[in-house]
C-alpha cells in the first residue's frame, strides 16, 4: 500500500515545519506533500528547504479555503505517486506510526470504507452524518458537544477495535485513495467548515462507510491556525460556517424556503452564543492573569 500524506499550511509554518518533523521518518509514509494556502508570509520559501526527495512543498496561488488547499495536494499525489491511502493532516496535530499504520490496514482490509481516523485526546471528533435537525444542532456549541461526547462514550464503550461513524474530524484522518479521486474530492464551494460532512455525505452516497478506530488517539491542538487567524473568538470563524453550511443545505440536504429561514434564525442564536462564550474566556483569562 503506497501513502502519502498531505499538510495543509497557512501562515503557520512553524507548526507545519514542527509537525513535519516528527513524521518525516515514519516509513509508513511513502510521500509527504505540503500545500502552502497562499500564506503570502515567506511560509513557501521556508517549506520549500525542506524537500528531499520524500517531501513535496507545492503553493496555491489563492487561498481558496481548506477544500481547495486539500484538494490541491491530493491531486498532485495522484499525479505524482498514485498513492492507495492519502493521509490528511493539520499542522496543529500530533499522531504516532503505529497509528498511521493501523488507519492504512483498516482501509486496506476493510474495502466497504472510505476514510478513517483514531479518536482525538482532546475533545472530540466524531459525530453523525446530519440531516437538517443534525445541522440545527451543530450551530449551538454546548449542545453539539454534548451529543459528541455521547457518540464518543458509546464508540469507547462498545468494545470494537474498529466501527462505522457518521463523520470524522478533518483535522486527522485517511482515505482511499481511489475511492476519493471517485467521488472528486472535497466540495470546493466551501471555504472553511463542513468539509468533512460534505465528503463523508458523498462516500455515502457511492455506498462507502466512514470508519473510526477506537483504541487509538492523535492530538490535536484544537483550531489553533484558525484562532492564529481569528484571535482566539469563537464567534469571529462562524461566518464560514454559516455559508458553509448553505451549501450543505441546498445542495446536499435540498432543503426548502423555510428550512433556511429556521437555519438562518439558528445561525444566529448560535452566533450569540459564541460571543458570549468569547465574552466569558476573555473575563476569565483577565482574571488568571491579574
Amino acid at each position: 500500500m503506497k501513502t502519502t500524506l498531505i499538510i495543509l499550511n497557512y501562515k503557520d509554518s512553524a507548526r507545519t515545519l514542527e509537525l513535519l518533523n516528527k513524521v518525516r521518518s515514519y516509513k509508513v509514509l511513502d510521500n509527504i506533500v505540503i500545500v502552502d494556502n497562499a500564506s503570502g508570509d515567506g511560509s513557501y520559501e521556508r517549506l520549500k528547504q525542506e524537500e528531499d526527495g520524500r517531501v513535496f512543498v507545492t503553493e496555491r496561488a489563492e487561498n481558496g479555503g481548506y477544500s481547495s488547499g486539500n484538494n490541491t495536494g491530493a491531486l498532485y499525489a495522484l499525479k505524482h505517486f498514485r498513492p492507495d491511502i492519502i493521509f490528511f493532516a493539520n499542522p496543529d496535530v500530533f499522531f504516532t506510526e503505529d497509528t498511521a499504520e493501523a488507519m492504512a490496514k483498516a482501509l486496506e482490509r476493510n474495502p466497504g470504507f472510505a476514510s478513517v481516523a483514531p479518536l482525538v485526546r482532546q475533545g472530540y471528533n466524531v459525530w453523525d452524518l446530519p440531516g437538517f435537525p443534525g445541522v440545527l444542532m451543530s450551530l449551538f456549541l454546548i449542545l453539539f458537544n454534548l451529543d459528541k461526547k455521547r457518540i464518543r462514550s458509546r464508540l469507547e464503550e462498545s468494545g470494537k477495535e474498529f466501527t462505522e461513524a457518521g463523520v470524522v474530524e478533518g483535522s486527522f484522518f485517511a482515505v482511499d485513495a481511489g475511492k476519493f479521486k471517485e467521488v472528486q474530492g472535497f466540495d470546493e464551494r466551501t471555504f472553511l467548515y463542513s468539509e468533512e460532512i460534505i465528503l463523508s455525505r458523498r462516500f455515502r452516497a457511492h455506498g462507502y462507510k466512514t470508519g473510526v478506530l477506537t483504541r487509538y488517539r492523535y492530538d490535536h491542538l484544537h483550531s489553533a491556525s484558525i484562532k492564529k487567524i481569528y484571535r482566539s473568538s469563537k464567534a469571529a470563524a462562524f461566518h464560514h460556517f454559516r455559508d458553509s453550511f448553505r451549501i450543505y443545505n441546498k445542495y446536499y440536504l435540498k432543503t426548502n424556503a423555510i428550512e433556511d429561514r429556521i437555519f438562518d434564525v439558528c445561525w444566529g442564536l448560535g452566533y450569540a452564543e459564541r460571543v458570549v462564550y468569547d465574552l466569558i474566556m476573555s473575563i476569565r483569562e483577565a482574571l488568571l492573569s491579574s
